[in-house]
């Protein structure tokens, strides 16, 4: 196979293992290491028998051969998403409105508007300043209040002076790429700047998100609010930041024996990162068993047609 029918292939087989179709242009967006237009995409797909044993399209999706079932999982999912979304639409507000939050965006399958049954908001936090724990306390705080804390998890919060991720490979730049701001979409472009892999995995994602993000509708009052309260706490978060930093981190110490990934557990003070169950690994593994069947199957010869 070619190297752009490889990317096809690959990027159609990774999303697969969230039980997602691509329609072109979102696989256009998420080529592998490909900067194909959607015309080049379609040429390439038409153009190719090999390719076509290994995926199909259909109803404006690509997916799997033998996986046409996927269509309607994912329609199914979008529903649920957005219901899910608007159930939620006042905790995100109130989150979205915590002092020094740069921003906050929808990260993991909700980003994707792919979510299970049982699912929950995995946020992606980039904090003013160094001041990651206070932000993430306070968002424990009021997901706890509103009975909410096992549905809102802030699980990566990072500092806007560390905005390079320590992990650099191909699940963290989908995970980049996906990346859905409700605030602070400006911030997005720094991210991505401060993480050049994620272009060389995504050359089409990568630009995609130079273009302004989908954000949240903005609130003036509570924008102004919210620079009030910094202004007024600016003097003493760094006192409420060791606080919190000494009594979660004793906290989250406690609970380590419970993690299944501990290796995805980074307690830093400007980089708070709690994947304490990651599917990092496991994705991985799956996607090159995938493509390793892939293959056998692309590479079989085709059967002869019968004989009149």
């Amino acid at each position: 196979m070619t190297a752009r029918e490889l990317a096809i292939a690959r990027s159609v087989i990774y999303a697969s293992l969230f039980d997602y179709p691509l329609t072109l242009d979102q696989l256009h967006q998420t080529l592998i290491e490909s900067d194909q237009t959607p015309s080049e995409i379609l040429a390439v797909y038409r153009g190719s028998e090999r390719l076509q044993r290994i995926v199909e399209f259909w109803d404006g999706f690509f997916f799997p051969a033998g996986r046409e079932d996927l269509v309607a999982e994912r329609r199914h999912r979008e529903a649920r998403s957005r219901a899910f979304l608007q159930h939620y639409r006042p905790v995100l507000r109130l989150v979205a409105a915590v002092p020094f939050t740069r921003m906050v965006a929808l990260s993991g399958s909700i980003a994707h508007l792919n979510l299970e049954r049982g699912g929950d908001l995995d946020l992606f936090v980039v904090t003013r300043g160094r001041r990651v724990w206070l932000v993430t306390v306070a968002i424990l705080l009021i997901t706890k209040l509103l009975g909410r804390r096992r549905i809102v998890c802030a699980n990566f919060v990072v500092a806007d002076s560390h905005l390079e991720l320590e992990q650099q490979d191909l699940f963290t730049a989908n995970q980049v790429i996906h990346l859905k701001p409700l605030v602070g979409g400006d911030v997005l472009d720094e991210f991505v700047a401060a993480n050049p892999f994620v272009r060389q995995f995504y050359p089409n994602g990568a630009r995609r998100l130079a273009e302004p993000p989908v954000a949240w509708p903005r609130n003036r009052l509570v924008d102004t609010l919210k620079r009030i309260s910094e202004l007024v706490l600016s003097a003493p978060s760094p006192l409420m930041e060791a606080a919190c930093r000494r009594m979660y981190s004793s906290y989250l110490k406690r609970r380590a024996a419970s993690w299944q990934s501990p290796e995805q557990v980074t307690l830093r003070a400007d980089y708070l990162k709690l994947h304490t169950r990651s599917h990092r690994q496991t994705v991985l593994t799956r996607f090159n068993d995938a493509l390793d069947l892939a293959w056998e199957g692309a590479n079989r010869p085709a059967p002869r047609a019968a004989a009149r």
